[in-house]
């Protein structure tokens, strides 16, 4: 995942997302075209970068990393690393976010290949470090978590701010939306869970969990027939998953 440490190597990945294209990109109709996307750490001859690859699913390979479709500079220093990356559904899209704030890139597809163009996203570039990234389900949602604990919903793609919750964690951890884009899930450093009614912009429910349990990762179900939210339970150093299927809030809401 990094280069050999000679002249012009490239640095190791910090963060990867899947990027997902169908038809569109000028290929055979009906097939889809698997993406990913690698955030780079700088090396003494490299900048921080992103790199797209193509992977191949019948192989289960990634293209040679050597050779990415397209690359990227996110920055000039330490500071620039990627630390997250989240696609737009729409996979067109694609935020990158580092120790100063959220760059933001247009996939432009031409040519059978593919090229990464920064565009201006003012209400996200000066955010500070954010740890957590995520699009709704239909594209019309994007929310940030900070490492200060600072959650903000945004309107995509006019960036009209839904909610600014400076307070929202110790830290954030984790965050996911549901499959409907109606809820988001995030999680603290600190073992907390919390639910947030994403259209109205305001906190729901805490999830409950013993005084010795930290709640960590958090995941709504995807297949549209349950409403499962899956969270991993740390207890006593052991780490399991377990479905939160039972809550009353789910129960009366997500149905």
């Amino acid at each position: 995942m990094a280069g050999t440490g000679g002249e012009g190597a490239v640095g190791k990945v910090t963060c990867a997302a899947w990027i997902r294209r169908r038809d569109d990109y000028g290929g055979p109709p009906g097939v889809s075209r698997l993406l990913v996307a690698f955030g780079r750490r700088s090396t003494a001859s490299s900048p921080p970068l992103v790199d797209l690859l193509e992977f191949d699913a019948k192989a289960s390979a990634l293209a040679s990393e050597s050779e990415p479709l397209a690359r990227v500079t996110v920055g000039e220093d330490a500071a620039d690393t990627p630390r997250a990356i989240a696609v737009h559904p729409g996979g067109r899209e694609l935020v990158c976010a580092t120790a100063k704030g959220c760059r933001l890139f247009n996939l432009v597809y031409k040519d059978f290949g593919v090229h990464l163009i920064s565009r201006d996203a003012s209400p996200l570039q000066s955010v500070g470090p954010q740890k957590c990234l995520a699009f709704s389900t239909d594209g019309a949602k994007f929310a940030v978590g900070g490492e200060d604990g600072h959650l903000r919903i945004f309107h995509w793609p006019s960036l009209i701010t839904i909610l600014d919750e400076p307070k929202a964690h110790k830290s954030f951890r984790d965050m996911d939306i549901s499959l409907d884009s109606k809820f988001l899930v995030s999680s603290s450093t600190d073992g907390s869970a919390r639910i947030w009614n994403i259209d109205e912009g305001s906190p729901l429910t805490n999830l409950t969990r013993a005084s010795d349990e930290k709640i960590e990762y958090c995941r709504f179900s995807r297949d549209g027939a349950k409403p499962f939210l899956f969270c991993t339970l740390v207890k006593d150093f052991q780490q399991s998953p377990f479905p939160h299927s039972q809550l009353a809030w789910m129960g009366s809401i997500l149905h």
